[in-house]
């Protein structure tokens, strides 16, 4: 996460938190931490969970769902995003399991800074770490209680940085290729580019490399593969008002799979969602949608689609974390989210996110570092 805290902003968004003052938490749960506010009426706010024992000093970053069971990584910040240790630490970050009702079932210990998460089989639960370098992928499978770490068959990686958030489209694992070498000067020069939609040229150069790997697992049981699905460069088309541009990623961190099927990747630092119809496939588009508010760029980390209710009629909720105020947070709606409403953790708030326009709507305010963001079906 490369991005600078929009603090004009920020502040001015503070007036409106006070003038709210719609806190809401459990009365049997704990209290919520001074200064965070739900903005709408609509939004019920808890805490869920919050790291004891041997997590108590780890901070809680991406979250998944296999099942009965929510996983979340946890990082100890003296683990860096380079793969080192800071001086003189011994760090150590984890994988921990909880049950839907917020109880800790198991810790698991993961080497590096864990980030991403995914589950291909539905089953084993692979995480990325490292996402500025010397990537690492550890797949738990919990049947057996076993950890196995795998590292890139090649190095440096073709994009110059690491590995970040994954997904899993028709039985392909995709990962996004983070912290990538940029030029100011790129040979050719494909302006425009999608990053001059602020009104900057490429202010944080450009990439040239890959922004999306197909991630797959060699025989060796040591090694993984990857092979570019989307590189920078690439044309796409400018939301909302569909203009050509060249594809310039300078920071892709988190993605998701909206309720198109597409893959879709938060380019960070460059306040945009990118949505790939296709990756690596032939066919594939790449449309690029600039993320704005209050019409002031802004970056964002996790983007969820609320899904609909079961058959059987039970409601989902939603669960994100507050990175270093290290908690969990469980938010439920009033009659229930609205099924295919986007929503998105964004600097110090929860928003939901118009994937039309680009427009984010803050309602939940006061928050310290939000990152991982799920819907939980239970």
């Amino acid at each position: 996460m490369k991005y600078a805290l929009r603090l004009g902003v920020l502040s001015g968004l503070s007036v409106l938190l006070a003038a709210c003052g719609n806190s809401s938490s459990s009365a049997s749960g704990p209290a919520l931490p001074s200064g965070v506010e739900v903005l709408q009426g609509a939004y019920h706010l808890s805490i869920f969970a919050q790291p004891t024992g041997v997590l108590s000093s780890l901070r809680p970053d991406d979250l998944l769902q296999v099942g009965s069971t929510v996983y979340v990584n946890y990082q100890d910040h003296n683990n860096l995003p380079d793969g080192s240790n800071a001086p003189g630490t011994t760090p150590q970050s984890m994988l921990a399991a909880y049950n839907l009702q917020g109880q800790l079932l198991a810790t698991y210990k993961v080497p590096g800074h864990p980030d991403g998460l995914v589950s291909p089989d539905g089953s084993k639960v692979w995480v990325s770490s490292n996402e500025d370098g010397n990537p690492l992928l550890t797949i738990l499978d919990p049947q057996q209680n076993t950890l196995t770490t795998l590292s890139s068959d090649t190095l440096p990686l073709a994009h110059g940085g690491g590995l970040d958030d994954m997904k899993v489209i028709a039985g392909q694992v995709y990962v996004s290729a983070s912290a990538p070498s940029t030029t100011m000067s790129p040979t050719p020069n494909l302006a425009p580019y999608s990053t001059d939609a602020a009104g900057a040229t490429a202010q944080f150069g450009v990439n040239t490399g890959p922004v999306v790997y197909q991630i797959s697992l060699n025989s060796d049981g040591k090694t993984y593969h990857l092979t570019s699905a989307l590189s920078s460069s690439t044309p796409a088309t400018l939301l909302p008002g569909k203009t050509t541009v060249t594809l310039n990623m300078t920071d892709a961190d988190s993605s998701a799979i909206d309720p198109a099927g597409d893959l879709v990747v938060d380019s960070q630092q460059d306040s945009e969602l990118v949505f790939i119809k296709n990756p690596g496939q032939s066919g594939m588009a790449v449309s690029v949608l600039p993320i704005t508010l209050y019409g002031n760029p802004w970056p964002i980390d996790d983007t969820r689609w609320a899904p609909a209710a079961s058959g059987s009629g039970v409601v989902p909720y939603m669960l994100f974390s507050d990175n270093k105020a290290q908690i969990i947070y469980r938010v439920d709606a009033n009659g229930g989210f609205t099924a295919g409403t986007a929503y998105s953790s964004a600097q110090g708030m929860i928003t939901q996110t118009d994937t039309g326009s680009g427009m984010l709507t803050p309602i939940i305010m006061g928050l310290n570092a939000p990152h991982g963001l799920i819907f939980v079906q239970p």
